[in-house]
């Protein structure tokens, strides 16, 4: 008898639960209203986003693959690494995106990187400057000291380990697992700057693993060469002859190719409307924060009341 009635006083009321967030409807529409409204204000001064979108595969993917025939025990023998196939290129490429090498190389453009950290540039030095401090962001540094001791970094000016990060956080190449192909798609607020960014990204990449690919073929090429002098089989010398007369080509490609590694098989697109913020999205959002926050509060004030009430009673 004693169980069934604790069990009783355990359950809820949903009756009286409905009382009381009727009685308190009016707290709930006002912080459902200051919810939509500060969603609003968030989507009137929020930046509109859009998708850029790019599509590599290697260059000459079918007709780049080596055919070594058994000449791995001679390359090995003299101490010399054959050449890799494209597709081990093609993932050093990826590697390479977000590296300070490739940085190093578009940090020369200047224009751009005048684009990139617009809000560090100052025209009157005619130079990178830290930019004036929000008292919102002098706050939360100060907060951060009182909290975990982390103490305000010193103004970096722009420099390419910089622009490296900036392109690692914006950049990013996903592999489709169908075709083998690279996809890089980034939503942003300046589709214009950012695609020349990748374009410039994808040539410096380029750029690096064309200058590798000729030193490095120099050795192999003559290591090749004076094989074919010196070897008496047949099916030796038509292999070596096959593979220099393919590592030659390559070579020439990698002197005069346009590209070498990857090469957009579509052209570079950014969307025709913005992607985010997604207006529908955040004001739902809000909405249903709105309402649970004003059903928390109206709860709240219904226990602080009864438990005013109760020591009151117990007063008296």
């Amino acid at each position: 008898m004693i169980n069934h009635q604790t069990n009783n006083d355990n359950e809820i009321d949903l009756k009286e639960l409905f009382l009381i967030l009727w009685r308190g409807k009016l707290y709930i529409l006002v912080f459902t209203f200051l919810a939509v409204f500060l969603a609003s204000m968030h989507l009137r001064s929020a930046d509109s986003e859009y998708l850029v979108e790019f599509k590599l595969k290697p260059v000459g993917e079918t007709q780049q693959k080596n055919s070594f025939s058994g000449l791995g025990g001679f390359a090995s023998l003299a101490g010399i690494q054959l050449p890799s196939n494209t597709t081990t290129d093609f993932m050093i490429f990826k590697e390479l995106v977000a590296s300070v090498e490739v940085s190093e190389i578009i940090f020369e453009n200047k224009k751009i990187i005048k684009e990139i950290y617009a809000g560090e540039w100052n025209p009157t030095l005619n130079s990178f400057s830290e930019p004036a401090k929000s008292k919102r962001s002098v706050y939360i540094n100060y907060l951060k000291e009182i909290l975990i001791g982390s103490k305000e970094k010193n103004y970096m000016p722009p420099n390419p380990r910089r622009l490296a990060n900036y392109i690692g956080k914006n950049i990013k190449i996903n592999e489709d697992k169908d075709t083998g192909f690279f996809t890089i798609k980034t939503e942003t607020s300046k589709p214009d700057m950012l695609m020349t960014l990748i374009s410039e990204v994808i040539q410096a990449g380029d750029k690096i693993m064309r200058q590798r690919y000729i030193n490095f073929s120099k050795e192999p090429l003559a290591f090749y060469k004076s094989k074919l002098r010196t070897s008496r089989s047949r099916e030796h010398r038509e292999a070596l002859a096959e593979l220099i007369g393919k590592e030659e080509q390559r070579l020439m490609f990698a002197s005069k190719g346009k590209y070498f590694t990857v090469e957009p098989y579509m052209n570079p697109t950014i969307s025709l409307y913005p992607t985010a913020p997604k207006p529908t999205q955040v004001i739902l959002l809000h909405l249903i924060i709105g309402f649970l926050a004003g059903c928390g509060i109206v709860l709240l004030r219904n226990v602080i009341l009864k438990l005013r009430n109760s020591n009151a009673s117990r007063i008296k």
